[in-house]
């Protein structure tokens, strides 16, 4: 007897009370799907969430810096440390260039960018974007010009500064500590890194304010010489991502600090961050 009658028999065998109980519930199964996907909106932001675009700081150096390779390339740690995060999370990376900090943070709040490849935490930012875990820590130090070294030594302290003139890049965070005390100095922001430098040649500011990595790579110039950094740092900061609230992606906030706890305790994260040179 072909198998298909034998099912048939068999259930035309089975109570009329089984077969109405096993209909209702795999109607009411099937009643539970559709609507867990209409009514949460997490799971249907996922689905549309297919590619993540994102901007860095354009001189960040190891974060988020540019690099001429034929083409303006966004090259560092938080590029790479992303790179490796939408693998996991199975969407695709799409990096814009050369923007500046400003047009990047107006973009962030508009939804017009998904995420921003490193920022340090504070409070502004933290009610306006969804801040991912940290992935990384860094010190930012006072840069004394040769003047100002041989005058005060290295050992200056934040409150010495307001009697100076500073300069540090423009439109970026340094960090709660800093930011609490900066409406108090005379300090001029500059748009790029290399202008700070040139400022203090030319004796037009007495220290600048840089996060360490890029301060180092900065001093190893033989143009700079004589230029000092501070012996203590004035501020320590994480390093996180920032997701736009606004973004259809920011219903993968979770599952994207799911993916970078994972990877922080393989060890993915470390491997990328010892790749680059933090003393250049």
């Amino acid at each position: 007897m072909p198998s298909s009658v034998v099912r048939e028999k068999n259930m035309a065998m089975l109570p009329y009370s089984k077969l109405k109980h096993s209909s209702r519930h795999i109607l009411s199964f099937g009643i539970l799907l559709i609507l867990t996907f209409v009514f949460n909106p997490r799971a249907l932001a996922s689905t549309e969430c297919k590619t993540l675009h994102t901007a860095g700081a354009q001189q960040w150096f190891p974060y988020a810096f540019n690099e001429f390779e034929g083409k303006l390339k966004a090259t560092g740690i938080a590029f790479d440390v992303l790179t490796l995060l939408t693998r996991d999370l199975g969407v695709t990376l799409k990096i814009e260039t050369g923007l500046p900090w400003k047009r990047i943070e107006s973009k962030l709040d508009a939804g017009e960018l998904d995420i921003l490849a490193g920022n340090y935490w504070n409070e502004a930012r933290s009610r306006k974007w969804l801040i991912t875990a940290p992935f990384a820590a860094e010190e930012v130090y006072v840069v004394l010009s040769p003047s100002l070294s041989q005058t005060r030594g290295t050992d200056l302290s934040l409150n010495a500064l307001a009697q100076y003139i500073g300069v540090m890049p423009r439109g970026i965070s340094l960090g709660e500590k800093f930011d609490s005390i900066k409406s108090s100095l005379n300090i001029i922001e500059v748009k790029d890194h290399d202008k700070m430098y040139e400022m203090m040649r030319r004796h037009r500011a007495d220290y600048a304010v840089s996060p360490q990595s890029a301060a180092l790579s900065h001093l190893n110039d033989p143009e700079n010489d004589g230029m000092r950094i501070s012996q203590s740092p004035i501020s320590s900061n994480n390093v996180h991502f920032a997701i736009s609230a606004k973004s259809k992606c920011a219903s993968l906030f979770p599952e994207f600090n799911q993916a970078l706890s994972a990877r922080l305790k393989d060890g993915s994260i470390k491997q990328i961050i010892d790749t680059y040179d933090l003393t250049r």
